[in-house]
């Protein structure tokens, strides 16, 4: 759900500049790659860096800048995007 969440907020933030479906889909494994790769965790921040390294890795390469994630609520899986 966090990484659904975190790509729908970029396309959000880059006003409908979003991804195409091959793109979204590399964006979304690698989103979840990384965030599987720190759960279980109790750290908003751990899964915060996570979206950032897998946001940086992925967007940088197909020359998309954009927003980046400052927030992640555990308890309903919402993110906060910062420019």
């Amino acid at each position: 759900m966090i990484a659904e969440n975190v790509v729908a907020a970029f396309e959000r933030e880059r006003e409908g500049a979003g991804f195409h479906e091959t793109g979204r889909s590399t964006v979304m494994a690698a989103l979840m790659r990384d965030l599987l790769a720190v759960m279980p965790t109790t750290s908003p921040n751990i899964l915060v860096a996570a979206c950032n390294r897998a946001l940086d890795d992925t967007t940088a390469a197909m020359g998309m800048p954009g927003p980046r994630v400052a927030a992640i609520d555990l308890g309903d899986g919402s993110v906060t995007m910062r420019s």
